[in-house]
């Protein structure tokens, strides 16, 4: 196959023996019309029908994947393709192929990035489950473009475009369903210019057994997506617990009684029990951010570059020793007038043990500094050991 072709159509397959040889047709014909030097590429991803063969009969070119899974297929069908462009598609008959002109379009005007949108074309019926149009789809495409600064309205489309070479540079690793969430995470973290144009999506046959598992899929899509975004997973989750703690902590000291609901000493372990919670959870999404930036996962943000300009294991073990140290002497100040209380008054006091609680808070927030301080340092060793 010659390295001078302008598109290569990647189908992956998976016993699409029914209408796997019409979306072949419909390719080739595009390409034929709009005299576009190209290949139909179709993955075959361990069918047990004739897929294969009903594929290559109907003129495309039939690659194997013995991995299983929906990424695994179309990573091997980028890799094995020798366009300049890509486009992908299902093999279902849910896409009209007909329509690569508007992508092909798009790449050759600098896009690297070209995302079909069914939810702005035309989604005939019985072609999606309101599952997915209504909620599904609209959630998923909601959190990446909130967690990653993209403006897509379909994360889930099939049909897409981009150049071989953007694509291979993203290091795709998926093997499931979640490669399209990661093609489009990965975009955005790299800058790839990124275009979405309406398709229309259409029903596949009636007896067909879709590949697709709503609720399974759906927490894959969504496990991915948090796990390249360690401040929505971590961080701002951790402030929120930091935050409500200290509610409650100021509740209790200032002996206020909202609703006529007094906060007493339960009250306050509550606090304690949130700022420590809330404190180490964000923690949790520093140590990500800082493990991803470094790992050229995610782009270095102000927190990072704060952390590596500013931060030492010295300075780490000081603050977190100073806190300690200061911890100490409140609770040790605590205890002896507790003791010098309980010589002439054998109840319980109250400010006294409220003040005893506050500062084993401050201890461990102390030796929670010394610790994380010391697993900073392992995640960026060579500014440690200068």
């Amino acid at each position: 196959m010659s390295d001078t072709l302008e598109l290569s159509i990647v189908i992956p397959c998976l016993n699409e023996e029914r209408t796997i040889a019409i979306c072949v047709e419909k390719a080739r014909k595009a390409l034929h019309d709009l005299a576009i030097k190209g290949e139909v590429l179709v993955v075959d991803n361990g069918s047990q029908d004739r897929s294969a063969e009903v594929a290559t009969s109907a003129g495309a070119r039939v690659v194997h994947q013995d991995v299983r899974g929906y990424g695994s297929a179309l990573k091997k069908g980028f890799e094995e393709a020798c366009g300049t462009y890509i486009v992908m598609g299902d093999a279902d008959g849910t896409y009209d192929f007909s329509s690569i002109v508007d992508f092909v379009s798009l790449l050759r005007s600098g896009s690297d990035f070209v995302m079909g949108s069914r939810m702005r074309g035309v989604i005939f019926p019985g072609a999606m489950p309101w599952l997915h149009r209504y909620f599904g789809t609209p959630l998923l495409t909601t959190i990446i473009n909130r967690f990653f600064k993209t403006t897509i309205t379909d994360v889930n489309c099939g049909m897409r475009g981009f150049t071989r070479e953007a694509v291979l540079k993203l290091n795709l690793g998926s093997k499931g369903m979640e490669f399209a969430s990661e093609m489009i995470v990965k975009a955005a973290i790299n800058r790839l210019v990124i275009r979405e144009i309406p398709i229309n999506l259409y029903p596949s046959p009636v007896e067909r057994t879709p590949h697709l598992r709503s609720f399974s899929d759906g927490w894959r899509h969504l496990r991915f997506m948090l796990y390249f975004c360690p401040k929505y997973l971590f961080l701002y989750p951790g402030l929120l617990l930091f935050t409500i703690g200290m509610f409650f902590l100021g509740l209790c000291f200032l002996n206020s009684t909202p609703f006529g609901i007094p906060f007493g000493l339960s009250t306050l372990v509550l606090a304690n029990a949130l700022l420590l919670m809330g404190t180490q959870v964000a923690l949790f999404g520093v140590f990500a951010l800082l493990y991803q930036a470094g790992q050229g996962m995610v782009e270095e943000d102000a927190i990072c570059r704060f952390l590596r300009n500013s931060f030492t294991l010295e300075r780490g073990l000081i603050t977190g020793g100073a806190i300690l140290f200061a911890g100490l002497i409140a609770l040790s100040s605590v205890i002896w007038n507790i003791i010098n209380y309980a010589m002439w008054q054998p109840q319980v006091n109250v400010p006294l043990t409220k003040a005893a609680i506050a500062s084993i808070f401050i201890m461990l927030l102390g030796i929670q500094i010394i610790f994380s301080s010391f697993y900073l340092s392992i995640i960026n060793p060579t500014r440690s050991l200068n």
